[in-house]
């Protein structure tokens, strides 16, 4: 463990859970590597020690409808406009083309939104893993 101020750098040991985690493939961490996870030190643990996190269930949670959710309504949002916008505005051009751009159009959209939305998320202590106790 590294500590930067309030912030506590944990290397986290990969375990069987992750196994069932649906974003192992796209993990940082890798395949048998150990994880570096920011953690907000509550707990006021020091360099070199072992230490208990958590991380809360509702961050989790609204994480995930952030990163996949948001990005699906968007796209198909963008696909159903695009097929009334072929109607009404393009009449000449084949609908499927044009509600497949603005589908990725909207895509492109919701991820810049996200990465915008994660700076102003990072500063929000609520979610980032805390360090629960040094054992």
């Amino acid at each position: 463990m590294r500590c930067k101020g309030d912030i506590a750098v944990i290397r986290a040991e990969r375990t069987t859970a992750c196994d069932g985690c649906a974003s192992k493939d796209a993990c940082i961490s890798g395949q048998g590597a150990d994880m570096l996870i920011e953690a907000f030190n509550a707990a006021g643990a020091k360099p070199g020690e072992r230490v208990a996190f958590t991380v809360g269930s509702a961050s989790v949670l609204k994480a995930g409808l952030l990163l996949y959710l948001v990005p699906a309504l968007c796209f198909i949002s963008g696909v159903v406009l695009g097929q009334i916008a072929a109607r009404r505005i393009f009449p000449g051009q084949n609908p499927d083309l044009v509600s497949g751009l603005l589908g990725a159009v909207f895509l492109v959209i919701a991820f810049l939104g996200i990465k915008l939305c994660g700076r102003f998320v990072e500063k929000d202590r609520s979610y980032r893993p805390h360090v629960l106790r040094v054992e």
